[in-house]
């Protein structure tokens, strides 16, 4: 049985695998990611996933490859990870009483047979309106500098997000039901790399 290999290091993403019964190892590429803010947010989100799988079939020669990226869009805006503590509140500030919109795009790639097929799902969510205090309040109990867009749905940030539309899982990073669709597309079978549920592998 061919490796899985989750090329990105988000945990989420890696915990939704294992939730599934995927193991996998995980390789963070170095590849250069697109935020062209006069391309649409699909493309983007599935350009960067086709170049970190590309870039991790560079090093993995006999494995399947599932590599993501997700950004966020508020307004015409696209956002990608915060750079630092500041960046993160002020998105934290700047999306309170907003709608936006989470894209994660995911490319699965064969590295013996070469095969791939990528693609994007979108979903839409409300962020609760918050007065200043409890900004400082929900962003200290959140800590959400890693995640797109500087957010995060989980744990205590259930009470800020609400009226989602579309994948739950795509809002985590991994729509897993367009990554089924891929495995499909290249001729395999998810759940055949669908094992009993245990601890991870880290390359």
């Amino acid at each position: 049985m061919k490796t899985v290999i989750l090329a990105s290091g988000s945990k989420r993403r890696s915990q939704i695998l294992f939730s599934c019964g995927i193991r996998h190892k995980i390789h963070i590429t170095n590849a250069e990611e697109a935020h062209c803010q006069n391309r649409p947010l699909r493309w983007n989100v599935t350009e960067n996933a086709r170049r970190k799988a590309l870039a991790c079939a560079k090093i993995h020669k006999n494995n399947i490859i599932i590599a993501a990226d997700t950004l966020v869009m508020s307004g015409k805006k696209l956002i990608g990870k915060p750079e630092g503590k500041e960046e993160a509140k002020k998105l934290f500030r700047d999306f309170s009483g907003k709608k936006l919109a989470i894209c994660s795009g995911v490319c699965v790639l064969d590295t013996p047979s070469g095969k791939k097929a990528c693609g994007a799902e979108t979903s839409y969510l409300y962020a609760q309106k918050l007065r200043q205090e409890e900004l400082v309040r929900y962003f200290n109990a959140l800590k959400p500098y890693d995640k797109a867009g500087g957010f995060s749905i989980e744990g205590i940030g259930s009470i800020l997000y609400d009226d989602i539309r579309g994948s739950y899982f795509n809002i985590l990073g991994l729509p897993m039901g367009l990554l089924n669709k891929l495995f499909e597309k290249i001729g395999l079978n998810i759940l055949d790399f669908c094992k009993a549920r245990g601890r991870g592998l880290h390359s």
